[in-house]
């Protein structure tokens, strides 16, 4: 009887094993891709709304606020009750930030770069040092327990993640 038992228990956890291990259709993230190229670019842009914001840092009446993996918010606080926004400098993989002087030192994918901001009409990147964050570069998309599609690095950089309808996905983070 002990034996019928334990072939019984194996026959099920080798029909377990072996069945379609799909998850269906889910929320899953996607990645979008883009050269290597375009996304070092650093431009100023009009602004942009906060979505998904990150680390602030001020300098005077300013407010530098990271809008994660996209760029910097500048944000005019020199009257706190009605903030304005006064622009957005686009910077891919953006998520870090720190002040100094008239500079923005942050990250653009795995670089180090610093922007000069002592006027906010016009960034330049006055510095960049290549592959200083390599865990930075990770393409994973920015969620913890969750579906995704694979990144493929022959279809290039991953610049972006975005939320949709997956039918099983093949990789969790």
């Amino acid at each position: 009887m002990k034996n019928k038992s334990i072939i019984f228990i194996l026959s099920l956890l080798s029909f377990v094993a072996c069945r379609n291990n799909g998850v269906g259709d889910v929320d899953a993230y996607v990645p979008v891709y883009g050269n290597m190229q375009d996304a070092k670019q650093i431009t100023l842009q009009g602004p942009q709304p906060i979505v998904n914001g990150g680390k602030i840092a001020t300098l005077g009446n300013y407010v530098y606020q990271v809008e994660t993996d996209k760029g910097i918010h500048i944000i005019d606080y020199s009257n706190p009750a009605v903030p304005v926004k006064k622009g957005f400098i686009k910077n891919l993989l953006c998520r870090e930030l720190a002040i100094k002087a008239n500079s923005i030192y942050t990250n653009n994918l795995a670089d180090l770069v610093v922007i000069n901001i002592s006027n906010i009409n016009t960034v330049t990147v006055s510095s960049r040092i290549d592959n200083a964050f390599p865990d930075l570069a990770l393409q994973y998309p920015p969620c913890t327990d969750c579906y995704f599609e694979c990144a493929d690095p022959a279809k290039g950089l991953v610049i972006q993640w975005n939320k949709q309808k997956v039918s099983n996905p093949k990789c969790k983070k």
